[in-house]
């Protein structure tokens, strides 16, 4: 039988365990308090070599070359006395003068600006196109396309009717037209002297089947 009078936290066993344990948990602090001298150690180094490459480069001024100079006091400020300023005595009893509306001065309103109408541009009044009257004793009018202005122009070349045009050759009605200026290329596009042989030989119908109604 075991002795009463020991307990379990005084037995032989349970006294060695605790002490390893002990022993472990301050070797395990002294190990991290090793890593952090030397980890500070490192960081201290780090920070000395970055000083020194700032001031080789003269970022930094380096410190401990030469002593401060001391810095003088302030001299004490002397503060003048300031000379007490009199007040005029203000003379009561004497009312201001009040004005009353009637002297206050009117000013006339400004008349109202009546803009002016703008200028009306003169009425040109555009002369009708005059058109040349047909020439007396001449028929070339009924051909399609040909006008006063150019049967005007056909007189004055010995071609007096459509009797006349009808009668032209290829080459002479090409010397006719060169000679009508601006309505020279309508000769051959209006087929005038094609018109004229039907309207000669009095074909209505084979003229209104080519050329349209008269």
């Amino acid at each position: 039988m075991q002795d009463s009078g020991t307990t379990p936290l005084q037995s032989p066993g349970f006294l060695g365990t605790l002490t390893t344990v002990h022993f472990v948990i301050i070797a395990i602090l002294a190990v991290l308090a090793i890593i952090g001298i030397l980890y500070g150690m490192k960081l201290s180094r780090e920070r000395r070599a970055a000083t020194r490459e700032l001031e080789e480069a003269g970022h930094l001024e380096r410190t401990g070359d030469a002593p401060s100079e001391p810095v003088a006091p302030p001299a004490p400020t002397q503060v003048e006395p300031v000379a007490p300023v009199l007040q005029e005595p203000v003379a009561q009893g004497m009312p201001e003068p009040v004005t009353t509306p009637l002297e206050q001065s009117v000013v006339p309103p400004e008349p109202p600006v009546v803009a002016a109408e703008p200028a009306r541009a003169p009425f040109v009044e555009t002369a009708a196109p005059v058109v040349p009257p047909t020439p007396a004793g001449t028929d070339l009018t009924r051909l399609k396309g040909l006008g006063p202005k150019v049967a005007a122009m056909l007189v004055e070349q010995g071609i007096p009717d459509i009797a006349t045009l009808a009668r032209l050759q290829p080459g002479e009605a090409d010397a006719v037209a060169a000679r009508l200026g601006a309505f020279a290329p309508r000769m051959a596009k209006d087929r005038w002297v094609e018109q004229a042989r039907y309207l000669a030989a009095g074909d209505i119908a084979g003229f209104e089947a080519v050329f349209g109604k008269l």
